[in-house]
């Protein structure tokens, strides 16, 4: 079968289109709210807000979303806020209010259904290296990826900067605390395991340097995450190219500041490199399935995405998001 981008194009601009017109209802990317914080949680980190996080390449403004700037790199096409927020400030806001931002489903059971997929594909990757100690997951939300992995024999334990969900994990008899990754030390851990979290960090050396330190020698570091290509192509087509459109929500892909990075490809590859890792793998992410119209249009661009990734695999423009595996291969500094 011949796919022609003339044909598929027309199809997501509407899709799209569409994706945006959830603005007004349930689906909305919520305003920040601004004024519960100090002027502080917009500070510029000024090292990292003048250069590509991951690869410390020359960024271009991209756009807009409500109070907030996205630039682009112009070497590795990584996608990132410009300034970072404060990461102290904004642990504190995930700590009170993320869990009722409607950035993610509210309703821990419609969170379930809806990132099902995203679970399924980590637990897949676990099974296919044959991972068989202990993993670690930090942002657990609502547990579904908990319950799945310690439902297939894995020895799990979890952490979340929400006070709520890590307390709702927690009454389902889950083992996750409230906290970032440093809630997570004094054990070590084959594999950590992050579902559409990466893309939310503000402090990715201090991170990585973490993650490092909790993985044994030869540990999996796997991270399913939206990418750069999908977002620049699609804040592109809603807004025809013209930069100074402000950028749609798009289903709450540009949804900041809870979205500081998207990185693409090459942004995660040398990145991670940096700390001691190795890229192993990486897989097109499924789309989730949330319910009514909007997850039919999830799995119509899915199907869509199967098959032009047969086409032109990782080079494929219309996947929302990747699964990526790395293993660390040296201790990081």
């Amino acid at each position: 079968m011949t796919i022609r981008m003339a044909h598929v194009l027309p199809v997501l601009t509407k899709q799209l289109a569409h994706w945006h017109c959830f603005e007004r209802d349930a689906w909305v990317c919520h305003d920040f709210p601004t004024a519960e914080l100090s002027e502080n949680s917009v500070n510029m980190i000024a090292a990292t807000a003048a250069r590509c996080v991951a690869c410390s390449g020359k960024l271009s403004f991209f756009g807009r979303r409500l109070a907030y700037s996205y630039h682009r790199c112009r070497d590795c096409g990584t996608l990132q806020l410009v300034p970072l927020p404060d990461g102290r400030e904004l642990a504190e806001a995930y700590a009170r209010m993320y869990a009722a931002s409607a950035h993610i489903d509210v309703d821990p059971e419609t969170s379930r259904h809806t990132t099902r997929p995203y679970h399924e594909a980590i637990l897949r990757t676990l099974l296919d290296y044959r991972v068989a100690g202990a993993v670690a997951e930090l942002g657990g939300g609502w547990g579904g990826l908990g319950e799945l992995l310690i439902a297939n024999g894995f020895s799990y334990r979890g952490a979340d900067p929400s006070e709520e969900m890590a307390r709702h994990c927690r009454h389902r008899g889950l083992p996750v605390i409230q906290g970032d990754i440093a809630a997570l030390s004094g054990e070590s851990y084959c594999a950590l395991v992050l579902a559409n979290v990466f893309e939310h960090l503000v402090d990715h050396d201090n991170w990585l340097t973490q993650a490092n330190h909790l993985l044994c020698e030869g540990g999996l570091f796997v991270s399913l995450q939206p990418t750069a290509h999908f977002a620049y192509l699609a804040g592109q087509l809603v807004r025809g190219g013209i930069s100074k459109l402000p950028l749609p929500a798009i289903h709450q892909e540009f949804c900041p500041p809870w979205h500081a990075v998207f990185f693409s490809m090459d942004g995660m590859r040398a990145l991670t490199e940096r700390h001691g890792f190795a890229l192993l793998d990486i897989r097109p992410a499924p789309q989730g399935r949330a319910r009514g119209i909007t997850g039919l249009a999830q799995y119509t661009l899915e199907c869509v995405n199967r098959l032009g990734g047969h086409v032109l695999g990782l080079r494929w423009p219309l996947v929302v998001g990747h699964l990526f595996v790395f293993r660390k291969v040296h201790e990081a500094p």
